[in-house]
Order: C-alpha cells, then structure tokens, then sequence
C-alpha cells in the first residue's frame, strides 16, 4: 500500500516540477502580448497659451485638450509584432478652434513594446524609421531608463526611471523624458505679431522642449497617467519672439481611470502566473517527492521487521 501511494506521490511531484516552468514561460508568455486587435482613446486637459493662427493673436490660459486615438492595424500585424496607427489633435475646449494635430504609425514587439522597423512607419505622412520604446513599456517593467522615441524631434531620448508613486492607489514607475529645445523647422511670421519693428514678416526657428512624464504600471508596461509640458516657440535672434504652444497637459480624470482598468487582469493574473503559482507548484513537487521517498524508505523497513 506504501508503495502504491508513493509512486502516486512521486507522480503528482513530477507534474508538478514540469508545470511550474511552463506557467512561467508558455502561460504567463501567450498572455504577455498586446493584443493584436487593440483600441483605446485619451484626453490630455490642462491651461495652456497657444497662437491662433486665423485671428494672428496668442490666448492666453485657454482651457486645451489634446484628444488621441490608438488603433492596431490587424491586417499588418503579426504574431511577435503590432502595428499601431495615431491620430492626435489640439483644441481650444471653450472655442473649438483646432490647435494643431498629428498622425503616426509604427510598429512595435507586442512583448517588449520596443519599435520594429517596418509596416510602413511614419509621421504626419512622412516616412520616418523609429526605435526605442513605441508607446508602451516592457511587460514587468525594470527600475532603469529606457530608450524613447520623441515624434516631434524625430530621435531617441532617454525616459529616466525617478522612482515609485500610487496613481489612485495603483504602484507605478514614474519615468521622465526631457527634451532639451530643438529646431524642427523655420516659421515665418508677421514682424507686428512677433512684437518687432518695422514691417512684413521675418523669418524665426520653430524651437521644441517638452519634459514628458510618464506613471507606468510596471506589470503590464502601460502608463496609466502622461503629463507633457510642451514649449514650442519662434526663435529671432537668439529670442523667443512667439509662442505656438506652452503648457502642460494631463490625462484627464475618465482616461486616467479606464487606463488603470485596462491594467487590471494583468495585474491580477501575471504576477501568479509569473512567480506564485510556479514557485507553489516547485515547492508542492519537491514536497511531494520527498514524502515518496519516505515512504519507500520506511516501507522497506518494516518489510525487513517482518
């Protein structure tokens, strides 16, 4: 009967070894990918001033949102990689009036979000070959920089790991990326809106900053808060004649929570998939082994007695 019991002991001890590092690989594994059918939507809100370019005049304190759409593109994706499409557009919140807006495509490992070149990838319908993080961060996100690539400047800039903070109760990574002022393009501009004398126009750099935060829910690597403190002005001189757009912008309360909700199953699920349950099952298996062994030892014994 000793015998009988221990071989089943023994057997249930190997299931157990062998399934704990499949649910840590094959499990946990087909469940930490981006979906290939993904769509989300945000609002960014926050005061900025900005220069309405019909009425040639800077607002000042306008109420602004910044309205963005992520949709996967199916048909281009694959089992490893995700091609995503954006759409991002600026408004005044009291007037209506369309700030700016901007289009993106790329794509991206649906596990690690790093940027893969392919698919077609562009900005504002140009094409524009991108690395570095896409949108999103590994899943388990580590406490170190990353590699982030800014769609304004065009180029990689570090998001630096700054520590730990609860966004509405959730842990999260906080990362900062800042984008030291750049020249993306020249502007021409009436010298009377740009407070010069004289008349016509002159001819400024269209200078960029932007100190970018994002709160990163490190399970799944999806950021469940950005803040952006944009700064874009029209340089003469070595002087910041006009401002185009300065401000911060913040995800708004709705999108900050249906981000936290998205993270929930990954949350709940990965870590027992990953680390629990897998150092359960190698405990129950050496466990149950070892009661095996026992057995069969203290079986022979009393056999020997007899």
């Amino acid at each position: 009967m000793r015998r009988t019991v221990a071989v089943v002991l023994i057997a249930l001890g190997v299931f157990c070894l062998v399934s704990a590092p499949m649910m840590r690989t094959w499990m946990s594994g087909s469940l930490m990918k981006t979906p290939l059918d993904y769509y989300n939507a945000t609002v960014n809100t926050g005061e900025v001033t900005y220069f309405n370019i019909e009425d040639l005049e800077q607002v000042e304190d306008a109420n602004v949102e910044a309205h963005s759409t992520l949709r996967a593109d199916v048909a281009s994706s694959t089992d490893d990689v995700v091609v995503w499409d954006q759409f991002t557009w600026i408004k005044d919140a009291d007037t209506d009036f369309g700030i700016s807006s901007t289009s993106r495509r790329a794509g991206h490992d649906r596990v690690t979000g790093e940027a893969v070149d392919c698919c077609d990838a562009m900005i504002n319908e140009e094409s524009v070959a991108q690395s570095g993080q896409a949108w999103k961060f590994p899943f388990m996100t580590e406490q170190r920089d990353y590699d982030f690539f800014e769609t304004t400047v065009q180029e990689v800039v570090p998001m630096k790991f700054e520590g730990m903070e609860e966004i509405d109760g959730v842990e999260a990574y906080k990362f900062v990326q800042t984008v030291e002022p750049t020249v993306i393009d020249e502007r021409e501009v009436p010298r009377s809106v740009a407070g010069l004398d004289g008349e016509g126009d002159v001819v400024g750099d269209e200078t960029f900053s932007m100190v970018r935060t994002y709160w990163i829910e490190p399970i799944s690597g999806t950021p469940i808060n950005i803040s952006e403190d944009h700064h874009r002005v029209v340089v003469v001189d070595g002087e910041e004649v006009l401002t185009l757009l300065s401000g911060e912008l913040s995800f708004d309360d709705a999108t900050r929570a249906a981000s936290i909700e998205n993270t929930e199953q990954a949350r709940k699920v990965l870590p027992l998939l990953h680390s629990t349950l897998p150092v359960a099952a190698l405990i129950a298996g050496a466990g149950l082994i070892g009661i095996a062994v026992i057995l069969f030892v203290t079986g022979r014994g009393t056999a020997r007695r007899g």
